[in-house]
Parts: structure tokens; sequence; C-alpha cells
């Protein structure tokens, strides 16, 4: 388009012109045409050089026709400037899924940047962004484009979106949630924030992460955001009633559509500090495990001891109580022996405490039965002010021993009774079938209970309750909250409750009562009568072995059998035992009475070793305190009969009675 002339070329014009001689005025319009001439040249070569260093393609178009174009844009596309003229460029240089797009924004003049994908002339893409303006030429309106080339622009924003998408589906997978903010303010929210927050993602943006902290923590949170400090620490959510979630919160530097954002990874603690809460109270319950387990060795031991004592004294006082004459020599005598059963009860529940086995059969107990039978016991003793209720289903066997399981039953109700007082309550005795334990028993006492056949026997009471302290030390032996107790009927429950492979629990509550539950392997079938198991041996007096360490124990059963007519052997110790019963020409006795704790070699040692040699005498194992590892070792078929210490002279009898009985 010529350009319009200036008032300096104008002027220079009039000069010319003004001129009187013709040639002077040739020759000063053939100058001044020389000075326009190098002036477009000049013009032109500017306009040049603007479009071949201009760093972006520019075209401009009337009515959708492309009437001008820039060097750069014919490099950028592979075509010479007349092959981009013309109404055709749209279609050649725009890939046809984004051409709807353009003619659109065309049709509506807009005016700003946006992204296509464009076409070079050999066919390849790359993404350019288009920078249109409305304007005009002179009076004819049109369009201006400035067209860069972005592609690597475009590649390295999606490498970024990429990578923080990487990123939030990593946070999302560590953490409960995702909190991403810009100077403490909210831009985005990632994982399930309703279940954690209880407020939806909509509801959080362009808020204060403040508003989403719980009181207690805001300082804390308010002091990081502020400083703008990355890394780990402890704070608190706001929960959705309000309440504070203890969290970690983990903040680490990224981006979100290339913009720089803080993300807040928050971890909830609450599963954390429960599985820690469970792991001290499992440590708790193996320390203290561990602790009754120490105290029955200790009473076990002392048990051993004292049953080895009493041995001696129960026989001898029998032994005198048949010797004398005198009534009140006959009285003493009586009240040494008196004494001694006293004490041999108590070394009894020592025992029990200590988890001591019981060798002899079991047999199926039936529960209410038992129960039945110790009401009618108790009825003197339980508090007058106690209303027992019974709770008992059909067919509720134990595998057990009657006598201890007995004993289990007897010592609930007393405690039961005791709690009560003076004040009027209720002693409730439920037994049902358990095929299930509850979650109570992972917490129990004595054997690990598992899913399978399970009678329960709660005894349940509404008196005085206990605290947690007192809950803690009840089965320990020798505790007591009672002015007379000795403190072992519930340590002995729980030793005789663990020997049968059953497990106890307490629950209690001070001013509520208490509920001891009992937790013992079902039976199939009721108990058969007591004493139909064993056939009577023929009473007649026979040669017996007996093996003991202690010289007091081996003189009392010396005098007790010979008296009776026995003719008794000794042997000191284990290897002398086995010598006497292995020798080749060994004449071997008709019994074995065989101690079972010794110091050079144990009776499980010398059973071994006497069976190894192919020698089937009757053995009566003694004991006045079983360890579970010397249990072991015994196979139920080597030995005939059980003996526990203390005995007196008719239950040792039995015993040897019975093991002939059964040897031969």
């Amino acid at each position: 388009m010529p350009r319009a002339p200036s008032p300096e070329w104008l002027a220079r014009v009039d000069e010319a012109l003004a001129k009187s001689e013709p040639g002077a005025r040739r020759a000063a319009l053939a100058a001044l045409l020389a000075d326009i001439a190098a002036e477009q040249q000049g013009l032109r070569e500017r306009i040049q050089l603007l479009s071949s260093a201009a760093f972006e393609g520019m075209f401009v178009a009337e009515h959708g026709r492309v009437i001008e174009v820039n060097e750069r844009l014919c490099q950028m596309t592979g075509y010479t400037r007349d092959e981009m003229m013309g109404p055709d460029a749209l279609v050649r240089n725009v890939a046809a899924e984004d051409i709807p797009r353009i003619t659109a924004l065309q049709a509506n003049h807009y005016e700003g940047a946006y992204v296509i994908t464009a076409v070079r002339k050999d066919g390849t893409r790359f993404r350019a962004e288009l920078q249109a303006q409305e304007t005009r030429l002179g009076d004819r309106p049109v369009r201006v484009l400035a067209v860069r080339d972005v592609t690597e622009r475009e590649r390295t924003h999606a490498l970024l979106r990429e990578s923080e998408q990487r990123f939030r589906n990593l946070a999302e997978e560590t953490f409960d949630c995702i909190v991403y903010s810009r100077d403490g303010v909210i831009v985005d929210v990632g994982g399930p924030v309703r279940e954690f927050l209880g407020v939806s993602r909509e509801e959080m943006l362009g808020r204060s992460v403040l508003d989403f902290t719980a009181p207690v923590a805001q300082p804390i949170v308010k002091s990081a955001v502020d400083a703008n400090r990355f890394g780990s620490y402890e704070a608190a959510a706001r929960g959705p009633a309000g309440e504070a979630i203890p969290v970690i919160i983990t903040v680490v530097a990224t981006t979100i559509d290339g913009q720089p954002v803080r993300a807040a990874g928050l971890r909830d603690l609450r599963p954390a500090r429960h599985v820690e809460a469970e792991r001290r109270a499992l440590e708790q319950r193996v320390e203290r495990a561990q602790r009754l387990e120490s105290l029955g060795v200790l009473a076990g031991g002392i048990a051993h001891d004292f049953n080895n004592l009493l041995t001696g004294i129960l026989g001898n006082a029998e032994f005198l109580g048949d010797m004398l004459t005198g009534a009140t020599e006959r009285e003493a005598a009586e009240a040494i022996l008196r004494a001694a059963q006293r004490a041999a009860t108590l070394t009894r529940q020592m025992l029990a405490y200590a988890g001591q086995r019981d060798l002899g059969r079991r047999a199926p107990v039936d529960v209410g039965e038992l129960v039945r039978e110790l009401r009618a016991l108790l009825d003197a003793t339980l508090s007058k002010k106690a209303a027992l209720e019974l709770d008992i289903q059909p067919d509720t066997a134990v595998l057990g021993d009657r006598a201890t399981v007995s004993q289990v039953l007897m010592n609930l109700l007393t405690n039961a009774s005791d709690a009560l007082g003076d004040q009027p309550g209720r002693i409730t005795v439920r037994a049902t079938h358990v095929h299930q334990p509850d979650a109570r028993w992972d917490a129990a006492l004595g054997a690990t209970v598992k899913p399978g056949n399970w009678v329960l026997i709660e005894v349940k009471d509404t008196g005085v309750g206990m605290d947690e302290a007192t809950r803690e030390r009840v089965f320990e032996p020798f505790f007591s909250t009672k002015e007379k107790g000795h403190g072992l009927g519930l340590a002995a429950c729980l030793g005789i409750v663990s020997a049968h492979g059953g497990a106890v629990c307490v629950e209690s509550e001070l001013g509520k009562g208490s509920c001891f539950s009992v937790l013992l392997p079902s039976a199939a079938a009721r108990e058969r009568p007591a004493g139909a198991r064993d056939a009577a041996a023929a009473n007649e007096p026979c040669r017996v072995l007996v093996v003991d360490d202690e010289a007091v124990v081996r003189a009392q059963l010396r005098r007790t059998l010979e008296l009776r007519g026995y003719a008794v052997e000794e042997a000191p110790d284990g290897r002398s035992a086995v010598e006497a019963l292995t020798a080749p020409d060994a004449d071997l006795p008709d019994v074995v009475v065989l101690d079972m704790t010794m110091p050079d070699m144990d009776g499980a040692e010398v059973l071994r070793l006497v069976r190894a040699a192919g020698s089937r005498v009757p053995v009566v194992v003694s004991s006045g305190y079983l360890d579970v590892s010397v249990e072991r070792r015994l196979p139920r078929g080597d030995f005939q009969a059980f003996l526990p210490k203390p005995y007196g002279a008719t239950d040792l009898v039995s015993a040897i009675e019975r093991a002939r009985a059964t040897g031969h």
C-alpha cells in the first residue's frame, strides 16, 4: 500500500516546481525521485529484515484469506510465501481435528492465545501457540496472528503433568489425605477426605489449612506454614465431630500445573497408636504370665520339699497312732496327723497353682451335677443374704479330674460369697457350650484359647468389686484382700484350670461386682461312677523297691510297708536303682516306688533306662511336684500308678495294689 506523502516531500516538490528553467526543474525532480527510491529501498530492506529475523511467525488474514506472511512463518511450515497466500492456508496448515475450533474462534472474533496442532508441508506436526488480534489495514478490517512453535514447551509441560500425577498417585497411596496449599490456602485435596475429615474436596478449596486443624495443633501448623518448613511433624486434624485426630504430617515441595505448592501428606496415627497400645498390653500380659510362672516355679519347689517332709510326718504319725495305746499319747499323735494333713492341703494348693499335672485318667465331669452337689454342701458356708441362681445348659460336661474341678467351683463360689459380705446380693452360676470364644479370652490367663469345643463356666456376684490394681494381682499366690486369707484359693484355681488345658479371666469394677469366667475343654459323655475303673488287686504283701533320695521318706516307707508285711529294699539315687533293676542276674522286686525328683538322675531317666533294658516291673511314680518338662518324658504306658506326695499309708498301699493289678 503506498505511503502518504510527508510534509517534507511536498515542500521539496513545491520547491522544484517553482524553479523557472525547465532543466533545473527536471534536475530537481530527478534528484527528488532518486531520494524517494532510496528511501523505499531502505524501507523494504528493513521490512525484509524484520520479517526474516522475527522469532514468531506472522500472518495477516482478511475474511479468512491470508494476505500477508513473514519469512519466519514460511520457515516454520516449509511453504513459500506464495503457497501460504489464499483461502486454503488454514486447511493446509492446521490439523483436521482443530479446524472447527479455529473456525469458531474466528467467527467470534476471539482475541488472545490458544494452542493448536499445526501441519508442515512435509506432513509432520508440531504444537503451535497462536496469539490473535483484530485490527485494521487502512480502512480494511484484518486479523493478525502470531505463531510460536511450543512443541518443546508442551512436551515439558506433559512431562511435568505426568510427574505431578505420579507424585499424586504415590502420595494418595501412602497417606490418608493430601492437602496442597499455597501461602496457607488450600488449592487442591487428594484422597478420601470426606471419610477422613468429614468434608468434601470442594468445601476445602480456597480455605485456610488452619480451618481443618484441631485448635491444640494450630500453633505448630501455623508456624510451619509461615516459615515454609518441609519435613515431618506430629499435629492433630479436626475430625467430622470436631474431635482431634492425631496425625503425622509430611510436607514436601511440588507443583500443580507447573505452579509451586506445598504438599502435606496426613497419616492417621490412631491405628498405629491402637497397635502400640495392644503391643504394650501384650507385653504386660507376657510379663504378668512370666511373673506368675516364676512364682509357680517357686511355689512348686517349696511344695516339693514340704511334701517330702510331710510324707515322713504323716507316715510316722500314723505309725505312732497304731503303736501307742495310751489315750493321751494317741491324742497327741492324732494332733500331729491333723496338723500335717492341713499342711498337706496347703501344699496341694501351692502345687495346683504351680500347674501340678494329674497323671491319672481324665474323665467327663458333669458341671451341672457338680454345682448342685456343691450347692448343698455350701449352704452352711455361703452368705445367708446371697441368692444363688443357676443357669446350666444340658450336657455341659468337661474333661478333667472331678476333685480338682470341684475345688475350682468351690473356691469361686466362696470368693463370690465373701464379696457380698453382710449385704444382700446375688450369685449367678452359668454354664454354656462355646465354640468360638470371644475377644476377652485373648488376654486370659492359662492355656491359649482357640476355636473348638469348650464349656464356659461363669460365677458372677453383685458384691463390692475390684479396682484394676487388685484385678491384676488376684491370681498371684499369697495375695489376698481378706484378713484371714492365705491367698492361695484363686491361685490354685488358675493352676488347676491351666493343668486342664483351660483358661480363666476376671471382669470387675468397684461397686459393680465381679465375674470370674473359666473355659474348660468339653467332654462328650458323663462321668462313670467313682471306683468302677480299678479292680482291686489281691492284697498280698510283696517285695517293694523304694527309690528316693530323701532318707526320711525311705525310712517312713520301710516302716509303713514292713508293718503291713511287705519286704522293702531301698535305692538312695537313680543310678543305684538302674543297676538293681537291669543287672543280668538281678532279682527283680514285685513293685517299684520311684521318686521323680532326684539330683543325679531323675525318675523319668531311670524309667527310660529300665524299660529300654526290657524290664516290665510295675512302677509307682511318686512326686511332690512334677515339672512339665519331666512329665513330657513320661510315656503313660511306662508306669502303672501315680502317687502324689504327701500321702498316707492307705494311699501308698492302694497305689502299689493298682500297679500290681495293672502291670500283671
